[in-house]
């Protein structure tokens, strides 16, 4: 099956993310990327557009136009939540620590509501959002992304906060 994808990017790092993630996925499957004028359009007559390009184009127009029915793909990609809970007896003897994990995640401060704080992350393997919250004596963590990045911050979450924890006691 041959398909067509279209990636609307805003900034020249989502672009460069794309790139890498099409440069591994090269290996997999036989992919084109297309560096010339992609037009997509919903028409009855899509002849006279043809024509029209053709007659504007130099040399061998059947080497240079490629006109392809396309069909549009819902995405059923979910988005993955994880949710990790520990017990902390102190508030204020995590404050310091949090701000540690998540500088050592590369974790970007967003905002907060209240006494819950969220932070945005990439990684190689995605984009996650982490909202840390502290109610009476439990310490959450909800992470939420779609792909493998949300299992690999869940897990290098997990582990500091388990030494963290365990040296505290």
């Amino acid at each position: 099956m041959r398909y067509l994808i279209v990636v609307d990017y805003e900034k020249d790092t989502e672009r460069k993310r794309i790139d890498y993630l099409i440069e591994k996925w090269s290996q997999r499957a036989n992919i084109e990327k297309i560096r010339k004028m992609a037009i997509l359009i919903e028409t009855e007559d899509i002849n006279e557009l043809i024509s029209g390009i053709i007659s504007r184009l130099e040399g061998d127009p059947e080497e240079k136009v490629r006109v392809y029915e396309v069909k549009e793909v819902k995405k059923s990609v979910p988005l993955k939540k994880i949710t990790l809970k520990y017990r902390i007896p102190n508030k204020e003897s995590i404050e310091g620590f949090l701000n540690y994990l998540m500088a050592k995640l590369g974790a970007s401060y967003e905002y907060s509501i209240g006494d819950v704080k969220r932070y945005s992350l990439y990684t190689k393997k995605g984009k996650c959002t982490i909202s840390v919250g502290f109610y009476r004596d439990i310490l959450t963590f909800e992470i939420e992304g779609y792909g493998e990045g949300v299992d690999t911050i869940k897990n290098r979450i997990d582990s500091d906060m388990k030494l963290f924890i365990e040296g505290s006691l």
